[in-house]
């Protein structure tokens, strides 16, 4: 990974997601490139007669917050490059992301039982829809970032290709083969055995070209994926959740926006988004 950005509002919650970073940094020799969104202050327009003198105070005011968040022991010789970003939205991050090579975001969000966070629910999603690269959303302090044992959930149908690509690119980054996890729900969505193998098969073939991952499939039976990846991922000891997501249109088709709450949002494990 040559650039990780992470998005910064200063809570604790962007520093959870910094300390993941740096560890990833150190093995992986990254640049970290840190972006803070500015916003004016509301009943503010450019065409106020001090509006260019309120820019360039908030810009040095975020300039010195962002020099004392930076100042930590753990990231003691590793690269950092900052961007403050004004009339800038939070989908544009995965414009930013590709702008500077970057292969990872990772952010910071406490999930849908706290109130203070600038990164929870719409600009998490607004992040996680919009991004072209893979997207590593943290709740808590990671002590260490060994996802040796991960899963990777998704449907499996052939739209889901290049979610799985840009995953396995991630995974082999850090030496890792996630378990290929798909639920198998009764309301309208059973699969049959033969009709699952023969799904697996298939999707290796076009994705991998081969099959060498077919022993990293697994079937579990669940009333609601939701239920089925926290049961699987609590069972298994998982420590990274990885889920593939349509983007703009909804968080994804495959996982419905109750099942991405539950999975992205509630879930305390770190989680990555793909793409589709």
């Amino acid at each position: 990974m040559k650039n990780i950005i992470i998005p910064v509002d200063f809570s604790k919650y962007a520093e959870y997601a910094l300390k993941a970073a740096a560890k990833f940094a150190k093995k992986q020799n990254s640049t970290l490139i840190l972006v803070h969104m500015l916003e004016m202050p509301t009943g503010y327009s450019d065409h106020d007669s001090d509006y260019g003198k309120t820019i360039v105070f908030l810009i040095k005011y975020a300039e010195k917050k962002m020099q004392k968040f930076i100042e930590k022991d753990y990231l003691q010789d590793v690269k950092i490059q900052v961007i403050i970003k004004h009339f800038a939205l939070f989908p544009e991050i995965g414009d930013l992301a590709e702008e500077h090579n970057a292969s990872l975001i990772i952010m910071g969000s406490h999930g849908i039982s706290e109130h203070n966070d600038t990164f929870l629910g719409s600009n998490t999603e607004k992040v996680v829809r919009n991004s072209p690269i893979p997207v590593l959303v943290i709740k808590e302090e990671l002590p260490s970032i060994d996802f040796k044992n991960s899963v990777f959930v998704s449907d499996f149908k052939m739209e889901s290709v290049k979610a799985y690509q840009k995953a396995k690119n991630f995974f082999k980054s850090i030496n890792v083969k996630p378990t290929l996890l798909f639920i198998n729900k009764p309301d309208g969505g059973f699969v049959s055995t033969s009709e699952m193998n023969a799904r697996f098969e298939n999707f290796l073939m076009k994705a991998d070209g081969n099959l060498d991952n077919l022993d990293a499939f697994a079937n579990y039976d669940d009333y609601t994926v939701a239920s089925g990846v926290r049961y699987f991922a609590d069972e298994n000891d998982i420590s990274l959740i990885s889920v593939a997501t349509h983007g703009k249109s909804s968080l994804s088709k495959f996982f419905n926006k109750s099942i991405s709450l539950d999975i992205a949002n509630k879930s305390t494990r770190p989680v990555l988004t793909v793409l589709i």
